[in-house]
């Protein structure tokens, strides 16, 4: 099983660290390829950083199709939709995973995130995963450590210190948010009182899941592969991604609605 470890910021750390959380929790069964994008922000701060990384995941992604799944290494889950419209192989956002399976434990969800400035684009980028429904709080830790190599004690504290808190306030399960937090639930699992989730592995096993399951790519609905207007400026691998549609000659505006 070759799974693609897709990354939306130029961060090859992230990347790394995402990567290294999926063989651990897949073991040697699957082939994990890494995959930094070649343009885009270093780390998704603003909605303007979001919606650059999009293209520079979809970039990526036309470029690595010899792969049976694609798990995005970016707690945004930036460009899901249109990985899933686009590729024919499952695509698994790390966030959204670790969303579902926190609800399969059952309970109310804490978070613990990277960083009080992107509280807000988190609320807005997640809306597929409806994190109101079931919120027993939020809380972000300032730990500029995690973005780099070295010893984690520090950053693993303030994580624990978090879910202590979250548990406190009536969580029954915290999930820890962010692409740089993968593999660190299992850190600090042993000083919280709930489970502790992270996308790393929740991903991963998500994804194993869906490849062993073989659902087709479907003909019809959302998610069905669609010509496109023509993309002009981008990658060739890019341009390739969606068929062009053959009635619309190149570089023509579509016809307006009938009254």
């Amino acid at each position: 099983m070759r799974l693609l470890c897709l990354n939306a910021n130029t961060t090859p750390y992230v990347t790394d660290t995402v990567a290294d959380a999926m063989r651990a929790a897949l073991g040697p069964a699957a082939d994990v390829v890494p995959c930094t994008p070649a343009f885009g922000p270093a780390i998704i701060k603003t909605r303007v950083d979001n919606a650059v990384a999009a293209h520079g995941v979809l970039d990526a992604a036309a470029r690595h199709r010899d792969v049976d799944g694609v798990m995005l290494a970016v707690s945004f889950d930036t460009a899901l939709d249109a990985l899933r419209e686009a590729l024919s192989v499952p695509v698994v956002g790390m966030t959204e995973a670790s969303v579902a399976m926190a609800r399969m434990l059952g309970g109310r969800i804490g978070y613990v995130s990277m960083g009080r400035a992107v509280a807000p684009l988190y609320a807005e980028t997640l809306t597929h995963c409806a994190l109101e429904r079931d919120l027993a709080g939020w809380e972000s830790v300032e730990a500029p450590a995690a973005y780099r190599p070295g010893d984690k004690t520090a950053v693993d504290r303030l994580l624990a210190a978090a879910a202590g808190r979250l548990a406190e306030a009536g969580a029954d399960v915290v999930v820890l948010v962010g692409a740089v937090l993968a593999g660190a639930a299992a850190r600090v699992q042993a000083a919280s009182a709930v489970p502790v989730i992270d996308g790393g592995a929740a991903g991963a096993l998500t994804l194993r899941a869906m490849v062993d399951l073989a659902a087709p790519k479907p003909r019809v609905g959302r998610f069905a592969l669609r010509p496109g207007g023509g993309l002009a400026g981008v990658s060739a691998a890019l341009g390739a991604l969606q068929p062009p549609d053959a009635l619309q000659p190149p570089g023509a505006l579509p016809p307006p609605d009938a009254p």
